[in-house]
Order: C-alpha cells, then sequence, then structure tokens
C-alpha cells in the first residue's frame, strides 16, 4: 500500500492502476484544513479577517465549490473567473478583481457581478465610470520593490508591471474621492511563494509609510488593507513551513503601532493566498514509459511540460515519490516529459530505486499551478482530475482531452 501524507489512508498506488495517466488528484480533507488553519491563526489578532482564495491557483469548479463553502470571499483574474465564483457561490462582496491591461469589458463584468474592482491603474477609472460608480474600490499599489520564490514570481519592483508607481497613489485616491466613490481599500502584492513569515509584516509596514504619506493627509477612510498572497509552502527537503501564527501576530503589531498615527479609520485586514490553499492537497500521477541510458540516465514520463509546466517555466522543484515499493540501491535519473523541448525536465537528478517501464511516480505539491497552466502544446492532450472526498470516496471532477476534441479545434477544416 502507497501513502503519501495528506491523502491517508487512500492507497494511491492501487488507485493509479485503475485511471489512465498522467492525472490529477486532490484532498478535499487537505483543502479545507488549510483554510481553516489560516483562519484559526489570524482570528486572535484579527477579528474580521478578509480571507480571499487566489482562483488563479486551481479552478476547477468543484474545488472552488469546496473552497466556497468555508465562506471565504475569492481573488479573481479574469471575467470568467469572476463568473465561476460567482456560480459556485463565493459571496461577491467579499471577492476582488484585480487584472492588469483589461479590456473596458472587463469592468463591465466586475460591476455586474458585484466584485470589488481592484485597479491596476488609476487612470483606467474613466473606462470604469463609463458603465456606472463601484460602490467599493481598490487600487493596486507597486511599492518599487519585490521579493519572490524565483524572478518569474516576482510582482513589484522597478521592472514590474503590475500596479501604479507608489508616488502617483495621493493622485490615484483623489481621483477616486473626485469621482463619488464611498468606500475605498488598498493593495500591494509584491510576489509569490515567500516562506519568510517576517516578509508579510515587512510589506505591511511598507504599505503603511506609502498611506501615511499619500492618503493619511486626505483623510480618507480604508474599508481594507490587502497585503497580497505570495504564502509559501515547502517544496524542497530542508525547507521549513510557513509560521502562520507568527506572521499574522508580526502584522497585527504592524496594525496597532500604526493605526493610531492615521486619519484612515480601522481599516480590515485582507489577504489573497492561493498556493497555500491548494499545493499540497493535489499530486500528479504519472507513468514511466521508457528509461534511456545516454549522458545522463533520463526517466521519461507522460506527465511532461504540457501537464505540468513550473519546472520547465521557473525551474520549480517538487517532491517526487516511487509508489512501488523497490529494493535495492537507489540511483540518479533526470525525470523528463515527451515534448519536443529541452527544458521538458524536472530540475536537479532523482533518487529513484531499480525503476521500470509501467511504474508510476507522485509528483508531489501540485494542487496549485498545475492543470490551470497545462496546455496542448506538441498535441498532447490535458488530463484528467480527480478529488478523493473526506469519505474516502474519489470523484471524477475532469475528464482528460482525447483525440477527438483536438481535431474539434478546427471547425473550418475538412479533413
Amino acid at each position: 500500500m502507497s501513502l503519501i501524507r495528506n491523502f491517508e489512508p487512500f492507497d494511491l498506488l492501487t488507485f493509479s492502476k485503475t485511471v489512465e495517466t498522467p492525472c490529477y488528484i486532490y484532498s478535499e480533507k487537505r483543502i479545507r484544513e488549510n483554510i481553516r488553519n489560516l483562519k484559526a491563526a489570524a482570528s486572535p489578532f484579527f477579528s474580521d479577517f478578509r480571507l480571499q482564495y487566489a482562483i488563479k491557483a486551481n479552478s476547477n469548479p468543484h474545488i472552488l465549490k469546496i473552497i466556497a463553502e468555508e465562506e471565504i470571499g475569492a481573488d479573481c483574474s479574469s471575467p470568467v473567473e469572476m463568473k465561476l465564483a460567482k456560480r459556485v457561490g463565493f459571496d461577491m462582496k467579499k471577492s476582488t478583481y484585480t487584472g492588469n491591461f483589461e479590456t473596458s469589458s472587463d469592468f463591465k463584468v466586475a460591476l455586474d457581478t458585484g466584485c470589488v474592482l481592484n485597479l491596476d491603474d488609476h487612470r483606467r477609472l474613466k473606462d470604469v465610470l463609463a458603465f456606472g460608480t463601484p460602490e467599493v474600490l481598490s487600487v493596486r499599489i507597486n511599492p518599487g520593490v519585490g521579493r519572490g520564490s524565483h524572478a518569474g514570481v516576482v510582482t513589484g519592483g522597478k521592472d514590474g508591471k503590475f500596479g501604479i508607481p507608489h508616488e502617483e497613489t495621493g493622485t490615484a485616491y483623489k481621483a477616486c474621492v473626485d469621482a463619488g466613490i464611498k468606500r475605498l481599500g488598498i493593495h500591494m502584492m509584491t510576489g509569490s511563494n515567500n516562506l519568510d513569515d517576517s516578509y508579510f509584516a515587512e510589506i505591511t509596514e511598507l504599505l503603511f509609510d506609502i498611506i501615511k504619506k499619500h492618503i493619511s493627509p486626505l483623510n480618507i477612510p480604508l474599508e481594507f488593507i490587502n497585503i497580497g498572497g505570495g504564502l509559501g509552502v515547502p517544496y524542497k527537503k530542508g525547507e521549513n513551513e510557513l509560521n502562520i501564527k507568527s506572521l499574522f501576530s508580526s502584522v497585527s503589531d504592524v496594525f496597532k503601532k500604526r493605526l493610531p498615527e492615521l486619519n484612515i479609520g480601522t481599516p480590515k485586514l485582507a489577504m489573497e493566498p492561493g498556493r497555500y490553499v491548494v499545493a499540497d492537497a493535489g499530486i500528479l500521477l504519472t507513468k514511466i514509459h521508457h528509461i534511456k541510458k545516454s549522458y545522463k540516465n533520463f526517466v521519461g514520463v507522460d506527465g511532461g511540460m504540457t501537464t505540468m509546466v513550473r519546472p520547465a517555466m521557473y525551474q520549480s522543484y517538487h517532491p517526487v515519490t516511487q509508489l512501488e515499493s523497490k529494493s535495492g540501491e537507489a540511483g540518479e535519473y533526470w525525470i523528463c516529459g515527451q515534448i519536443c523541448e529541452n527544458t521538458d525536465v524536472y530540475p536537479e537528478a532523482r533518487k529513484l530505486v531499480n525503476p521500470q517501464v509501467g511504474d508510476v511516480l507522485a509528483i508531489e505539491n501540485s494542487g496549485a499551478y498545475g492543470h490551470v497552466m497545462s496546455s496542448n502544446y506538441n498535441h498532447r492532450p490535458r488530463p484528467a482530475e480527480y478529488l478523493l472526498k473526506e469519505d474516502m470516496s474519489i470523484l471524477k471532477i475532469r475528464d482528460a482531452d482525447n483525440e477527438a476534441d483536438l481535431f474539434l479545434k478546427y471547425p473550418d477544416f475538412k479533413w
């Protein structure tokens, strides 16, 4: 029997023999635990914590429904994500749309769904007002600095495309007030997958500096201060889990210290984690199809970069577990996919014991930015998704693409 933490006592090896690979499987129990752990860690420090799930991390409607049932909001990045959030039951008054380089129709969807609009550029305010005056509005601030686990996930700083330069904060909020918007918030997100809990207090302090200089003199009350997502999860051995209790304690200290000196009322703390909620609740199951002895030892699997692009895009490391119990000494193998790109290789050689064709590998921490970033490159089909319910039953929550699906993408071509 092969068990992996967060899926116990479910036998993943037996399950893997009954389905086509590659495929994703998610644990409902772990998703709910992650949300409840965040709420419990925040509650001693913030009685009205505004928690929003970043839909972009995993947008399967079955997953979204579970998260909505935990009575939190959604962080949306596109019109369809707003419509998904509303259809599965998220409270849209607790949800936010943060786009960038939006079309005007994006703003209309935000207003129509009741989603709180978080403007990436205050110069777009006129485009929003063409559809009506929003009840609540926020502005995304770029503080000029950023930090993340990889350059590709740093979202603040002089090279970042997100948010307005912090020097323009006062101009932005005065324009909102002049437009008749009564309820305002502020947002800042500087990077993703941070494992240092002190980082979150640092960015909160930085945001308060910006508020003190640009918003407090305008005597504008803020409804919420959103410090973004970026809550990391450990992928590599030796990385420590994020201390979320310490995180909320230190952020609370900043609120207590800074709020009395400002004319902004008593704003709530808002955060929008995605990875933290679903990453360790997901596993990618992939089968070995070929073992190649070359300048390196390669193990070829069916779950390459079209199934999980993070290793190719970010050189992201994911733990890999052999589900079959093997005897013998472990050797070094590079795990790679079937795609015609030399980047289609998992970072770092992995220790595998006597791998054989037909063996199934479990790629752990795959619940976030896995299936949602999959593609049909090389005309490879996207995989199926399964949900392990709390009662240990299995539900198929997305069919894999088949060959007919791929040919249907060319409706005007006569075969």
